[in-house]
C-alpha cells in the first residue's frame, strides 16, 4: 500500500537498496577485466591488427600516426583515436611489460572511463523525482541518495553479466573505446539536463570520439541520440543541439586537417579511400541485417533484453520521461545502426548495450520477489553448469579420457600436449571455490538487496573467464601465436637476401604479428616493386588465395603452420631473368 497514485512500478525498500561495498564492486570489476591481459598472444584477428597498427605507430613515424598502418600497409578504416591511446602505452609501458601486454592495458583505460560514465549516467537518471519509486505507507522507503547508487551499481553488475561484451572489452581494438564513449554520450546528456553547456560539451566531445573510432555510421547515430534527446528534454534546446553539432564536428576535423598539414601528399589518397570505407559502410535496411539480430541478440545482449522487456512494460506510463526516454532513444539508434550496416556485425549493436543496462536496471526496480528469485536460480544454475562443463573437459583432455570429451577438445589445438601447471590451475581452483561459497551462501540467505541477482550473475561471468583464461590459455597461445613461424620466416627472408618484403594474400592481423615477432620488413604498397621477396600465405579452405604473386618468381621456401595444417606460407625470390614461375628441386 502506497499514499501516492502516480503508476511508479518501483517500490524499493530501504534494505532492498542497501549499499553494495566499494571495495567489493571494485575487486569483482577488477576480476573482470585484468585476467588474461598478460602473458598471451593477441588471439582474433581483428585483435592482431589493431595491436599492429598501434604497434605500428609507436615504432613509426609521425606519418604512422596521422594515418594509421600495420607494418607498411595504410589501414583506412576505423579511425586513429584508439590506437593513438594504445601506441603511447607501448611507448610509456612496453620496454618493462613488453609491447603486447602494453598495448592490451588500454582495455582497462577504456573499461575505467566506461564504467565510470555509466555508474554515473544510471545514478543521476535515477535520481530525479519522475524515476523514484513511490514511498510506502508506513515508511521505510529507500531515500533517493540510496535508490540512485543501488540502480547506478546494478548497471554496472549487469554490464560485465552481459555474454556478448565479454571477449571485446578484453582486445586492444576499437570496440572498449566505442562503448566507453557510448557510455559517456548517455552521462553526458542526463548531465545535460542539469547543466546544459557542460553535458552539450561533453555530448560533442564523445561523438567526436567516436567519429575518430569508427567512422561515420557510430557518430551519425549518437550524433541523432544527442539532437533528439536535446529538443525534447531540458532548457536552451536549441543551442545545446547546434553547440553538440558543431563541437563534434569540428573537434573530429582536427585529424584530417592536421593529416593534411603534416603530410599532403599521402593523406590525400588515405582520406580519400578513409571516406569511401565509410560510404560503403551503411546501406538501406536489408534482409540480412534483420536476419542478424534475430540470430544474435538474443545470446548477445542476454540477460539485458529480458529486464529491458520488462521495463518497457512496467514503465510503459513513463515513456516520455528521461530516465526511460535516453536509454531508450540510444537502444534504438544501436539497432538502426545494424539495420543500416552493410556489414552488420556486434561492433554495431555495442551502441545499444549501454541503453540497454539503464533500461534493464529500471525493470530490475520493479520486478517482483519471486522473478528476482527466480533469476537468481537460474543465474546459479547456468554457471554452475558451465563451470563444471568446463573443468570436465580439462581433465578430460589432459587424462585422455572420456575419449569423446578428450578427442573434441584435442581437434581444436592439434599436436598440442596439454598439462596441468600449478599455478594457473591453483588460480581456476580458487574461482570454483569462490563460485561455491557464493551458491552455498545464496541457497542458505534470502538477501533482500536488489542488486543480489545482477551480483550472481555478474561474479559467474568474471569467475567463468579468470577459470577460461587459466585453464585454456597455452592451448589458444598454442594455435593462435605466430611467434615460432615468423621466426623461421625472418630466417628464410635472411637466407634469400633480405631486404623488404612484399605480402601477397597475407591478413592484416598476421602481418602485423609476422613484422612484430621476426621483424620481417614489409613494404608499403608504392615500394613493393623495389622488393625481390614475396610471403604468400594460402589456405586450403579457399582457392582465392592459391595463385603465386604476379610476375616471374622462383618459390624457394614452404612452411606449414604447426597448429593449423591447413594454412601455409611461401617465400618467393624475383628472377631477374623474367623466367616462368618454377619450383625449387
Amino acid at each position: 500500500m502506497s499514499f501516492e497514485h502516480r503508476p511508479s512500478p518501483s517500490r524499493v525498500t530501504e534494505a532492498g537498496a542497501a549499499k553494495l561495498a566499494r571495495w567489493l564492486l571494485l575487486l569483482l570489476l577488477a576480476l573482470y577485466i585484468v585476467p588474461g591481459l598478460f602473458g598471451r598472444v593477441p588471439w582474433s584477428a581483428e585483435d592482431q591488427s589493431a595491436f599492429g597498427v598501434a604497434w605500428t605507430m609507436a615504432s613509426g613515424t609521425s606519418l604512422q600516426w596521422w594515418l594509421p598502418a600495420v607494418a607498411g600497409e595504410p589501414l583506412p578504416e576505423e579511425g586513429p583515436l584508439p590506437f593513438w591511446v594504445g601506441a603511447l602505452f607501448i611507448r610509456l609501458l612496453g620496454p618493462w611489460l613488453g609491447d603486447i601486454d602494453a598495448a592490451r592495458l588500454v582495455t582497462v583505460f577504456w573499461f575505467a572511463i566506461g564504467t565510470w560514465a555509466l555508474w554515473y549516467a544510471a545514478y543521476r537518471l535515477a535520481r530525479r523525482e519522475e524515476a523514484q519509486p513511490v514511498a510506502l505507507a508506513f515508511g521505510g522507503e529507500a531515500t533517493p541518495r540510496d535508490y540512485g547508487r543501488m540502480l547506478a551499481d546494478t548497471a554496472l553488475l549487469l554490464l560485465i553479466a552481459t555474454v556478448g561484451v565479454l571477449l571485446r572489452l578484453h582486445e586492444t581494438g576499437a570496440e572498449p573505446a566505442l562503448l566507453a564513449l557510448t557510455c559517456m554520450l548517455l552521462f553526458a546528456l542526463a548531465y545535460s539536463l542539469d547543466d546544459p553547456w557542460k553535458g552539450a560539451v561533453a555530448a560533442g566531445l564523445a561523438i567526436a570520439g567516436a567519429a575518430l573510432t569508427r567512422g561515420w555510421l557510430p557518430a551519425g547515430a549518437l550524433l541523432a541520440v544527442a539532437l533528439a534527446f536535446s529538443l525534447t528534454f531540458g532548457s536552451r534546446r536549441l543551442a545545446r543541439c547546434a553547440l553538440i553539432a558543431l563541437l563534434s564536428i569540428a573537434v573530429f576535423a582536427l585529424w584530417p586537417i592536421g593529416a593534411r598539414l603534416a603530410h599532403p601528399a599521402e593523406a590525400q589518397a588515405y582520406l580519400a579511400q578513409w571516406w569511401h570505407w565509410n560510404a560503403a559502410a551503411v546501406r538501406w535496411p536489408h534482409l540480412e541485417n534483420v536476419g542478424w539480430l534475430v540470430r544474435n541478440v538474443g545470446w548477445f545482449a542476454w540477460p539485458l533484453w529480458a529486464f529491458a522487456l520488462w521495463t518497457l512494460f512496467a514503465w510503459r506510463h513513463f515513456l516520455k520521461q528521461p530516465h526511460i526516454a535516453l536509454p531508450l532513444l540510444l537502444t534504438a539508434a544501436g539497432i538502426v545502426a545494424v539495420l543500416i550496416s552493410s556489414a552488420p556485425s556486434d561492433r554495431e549493436f555495442l551502441l545499444a548495450v549501454p541503453g540497454l543496462v539503464v533500461l534493464a536496471v529500471f525493470g530490475a526496480s520493479s520486478l517482483r520477489r519471486a522473478a528476482e528469485d527466480a533469476i537468481d536460480w537460474f543465474s546459479l544454475a547456468l554457471f554452475s553448469f558451465a563451470l563444471l562443463v568446463m573443468w570436465v573437459y580439462f581433465f578430460a583432455w589432459n587424462a585422455g579420457s572420456p575419449p569423446k570429451m578428450a578427442a573434441s577438445v584435442t581437434r581444436l589445438v592439434p599436436d598440442f600436449t596439454p598439462q596441468i601447471t600449478f599455478v594457473p590451475t591453483a588460480i581456476a581452483l580458487i574461482a570454483a571455490a569462490a563460485w561455491t561459497v557464493l551458491v552455498v551462501w545464496r541457497v542458505r540467505v534470502r538477501p533482500p538487496m536488489l542488486w543480489t541477482g545482477p551480483f550472481i550473475a555478474a561474479s559467474g561471468m568474471a569467475l567463468l573467464w579468470i577459470s577460461a583464461v587459466s585453464l585454456f590459455s597455452p592451448a589458444i597461445d598454442y594455435v593462435r601465436s605466430y611467434e615460432s613461424l615468423a621466426n623461421v620466416l625472418a630466417r628464410q627472408v635472411e637466407r634469400a637476401g633480405g631486404g623488404c618484403v612484399r605480402a601477397f594474400n597475407v591478413p592484416t592481423g598476421t602481418r602485423a604479428m609476422l613484422a612484430h615477432h621476426g621483424g620481417i620488413d614489409f613494404a608499403a604498397p608504392e615500394r613493393e616493386f623495389l622488393c625481390t621477396i614475396a610471403l604468400q600465405r594460402d589456405s586450403q579452405r579457399s582457392r582465392l588465395d592459391d595463385a603465386p604473386p604476379p610476375g616471374a618468381w622462383t618459390r624457394a621456401y614452404d612452411v606449414t603452420r604447426r597448429a593449423r595444417h591447413d594454412e601455409s606460407f611461401r617465400i618467393w625470390v624475383k628472377n631477374p631473368t623474367g623466367a616462368e614461375v618454377r619450383n625449387p628441386d
